[in-house]
């Protein structure tokens, strides 16, 4: 009798359970409970695997230049962050479609390129050598089109009909391609570049003067005549250090003084942090940070990061790719700072970082850590023709001209021209 009566109990609590778990997926499926964010927070939560990185900034690095073209006129913008920043996600997600689609790449003459680069169109400076595959990923995500080589300079035009090129200076020979995309002008073209306010700029070989002096596609604006000034410090000391050994995942348990430093054990794999700023890494365990199977994959590990520890600490610079290079069966990468579109020329290197990705897997890297802000003073800058005629070194060789910082490890840096 007893047994009887505690199977009916039994039977009770599972029926009771039952309809409790019924109950409780029947509110799941309401809009109210879907859209509270409830189940979001009781979702198990997949923990981060050891070694594993994200960019803090998503999306593209802007480009340094950007020139946009119409009948109606010509508008060039650099050393402009902000308006760089308002200008580029429109022109920056065609261009991603129009990697997405591009067709066969084939070759043209600089001539070619020329009429191109004066006609309706939208130009693309990156600053530095970007692989074309890299460039994919930042604007459209995973690219399927897989373009070969790497470019500085990338140009969206009107070819023939209602065709978009894309076009572009590979950067290792110099040679120029162009390939049809799936863009229109009607639909797309046109209207992104039909509100353009000229501004009067132009490239160097358009001006019979400057273009016996400068590199023919040198951009020349009407800048400002007072460049901002920064002041330059270490970010580590005070709590750098460990916001750095949070972003790369390194334990930071086990260190020990090192002449100018500190050294930091983890697995095997060893970390210097210098007292100067400077950070570097070199692996025994290679597989703490993987780069994946493409070239596209590697970079976009090594800048997430850079971004997570440079691009975190540098306060008004910003991050840009310098060059992506193959050496001795590794891939070398790096990294610069620019403030205010201006290159930062770092050390006696230029660069701000630098990654070695050995089969698959980041294997070392150094990272140059200076922070920027403004001070409060301005310097005078020549216009550029008055520039560029008094360097010499410019006219002998035709070299491009630029604003640039030079941050040999003092206090503060101001803009000067410089040949690059």
């Amino acid at each position: 009798m007893g047994n009887n009566r505690r199977l009916l109990e039994w039977g009770k609590d599972a029926l009771i359970v039952a309809l409790s778990l019924s109950a409780v997926y029947l509110l799941s499926m309401t809009p109210l409970l879907q859209d509270s964010g409830v189940l979001e927070l009781l979702s198990p939560k997949e923990s981060p695997a050891p070694g594993a990185f994200t960019a803090t900034q998503g999306g593209a690095m802007l480009p340094a230049r950007l020139v946009i073209s119409a009948e109606g006129g010509r508008c060039g913008v650099q050393y402009d962050k902000a308006q760089l920043e308002e200008l580029f996600p429109p022109l920056g997600a065609l261009l991603g479609d129009a990697l997405a689609s591009a067709g066969e790449a084939r070759p043209m003459t600089e001539e070619q390129w020329r009429q191109y680069l004066t006609g309706t169109g939208i130009y693309f400076d990156f600053a530095g050598d970007v692989p074309l595959s890299a460039l994919e990923h930042w604007l459209q995500g995973p690219g399927t089109a897989g373009l070969d080589g790497a470019a500085r300079r990338v140009l969206l035009c009107a070819g023939q009909g209602d065709q978009v090129l894309l076009c572009w200076q590979d950067t290792d020979k110099g040679q120029f391609f162009f390939c049809p995309t799936a863009l229109t002008q009607a639909l797309h073209l046109n209207p992104a570049t039909a509100a353009v306010t000229s501004n009067s700029a132009y490239f160097a070989f358009e001006n019979p003067d400057l273009s016996q002096l400068l590199s023919p596609y040198t951009l020349v604006t009407e800048v400002a005549q007072q460049g901002v000034c920064y002041a330059v410090s270490n970010p580590l000391p005070g709590g750098g250090t460990s916001a750095v050994l949070d972003a790369l995942a390194f334990n930071g348990q086990n260190h020990a003084p090192v002449s100018g430093g500190e050294v930091y054990l983890d697995g095997g794999d060893r970390l210097v942090v210098s007292t100067n700023g400077t950070v570097t890494y070199r692996a025994a365990w290679v597989e703490r940070y993987p780069a994946g199977s493409t070239l596209a994959d590697a970079v976009d590990k090594a800048r997430a990061l850079a971004e997570g520890t440079l691009g975190a600490l540098c306060g008004e610079a910003r991050l840009y790719l310098v060059s992506a290079r193959e050496s001795q069966g590794a891939l070398c990468l790096r990294f610069g700072y620019l403030l205010g579109g201006c290159p930062v020329y770092l050390g006696g290197e230029g660069w701000a970082a630098e990654f070695w990705v050995t089969d698959g897997y980041i294997t070392q890297f150094t990272l140059h850590f200076r922070s920027y802000a403004p001070n409060g003073e301005h310097t005078l800058l020549l216009p550029i023709d008055k520039a560029a005629a008094m360097l010499p070194s410019i006219s002998q060789e035709r070299r491009e001209l630029i604003i640039q910082y030079r941050d040999g490890g003092g206090p503060s840096v101001s803009p000067q021209w410089a040949a690059a």
